[in-house]
């Protein structure tokens, strides 16, 4: 049996601690998640998104007995005070309560995780930053964003 991390790997994805970072999952593997620990997937993706995609993502996502969290956001993050629940949740994940986190591309996923890192973890700013790319951010005005929220 392969190990959790070569499943991910295989997938393209990468994780740290109990997180794992996901552009657009395909419904395969939305549903191939809970086999390997994933309790819930949240999606930053946007309604209109979602709508163009045409994939009943949280349908799947329940039907895999996984919980299925929307927090959706385009060219604008939410506040601290939106975000806080997912901040939480992050907080949480444990292996036997993984937590899968995707956008279209990791980029907004990045974002989240750099800020979790800053304001939760009290990774000092570059640092921040850096983990954030790693996780998938590449936009340089979410950057830019996410610098200065960091401040």
């Amino acid at each position: 049996m392969r190990t959790v991390a070569l499943f991910f790997a295989a997938l393209g994805l990468s994780f740290a601690q109990n997180v794992i970072f996901s552009g657009q999952p395909t419904a395969d593997q939305l549903a191939g998640y809970a086999k390997e620990g994933v309790k819930v997937v949240v999606n930053l993706r946007t309604p209109d998104e979602m709508q163009k995609l045409g994939l009943d993502e949280k349908a799947i996502v329940e039907k895999a007995g996984m919980r299925y969290v929307n927090v959706p956001f385009g060219a604008t993050p939410p506040k601290d005070e939106e975000l806080a629940g997912l901040m939480k949740l992050l907080a949480g994940a444990k292996p036997e309560e993984r937590v899968v986190l995707h956008c279209a591309s990791s980029n907004r996923v990045g974002y989240v995780w750099g800020l979790y890192q800053g304001q939760k973890k009290g990774l000092p700013l570059e640092k921040a930053v850096e983990e954030a790319k790693k996780a998938g951010m590449k936009n340089p005005g979410l950057e830019a964003g996410l610098r200065e929220r960091l401040k």
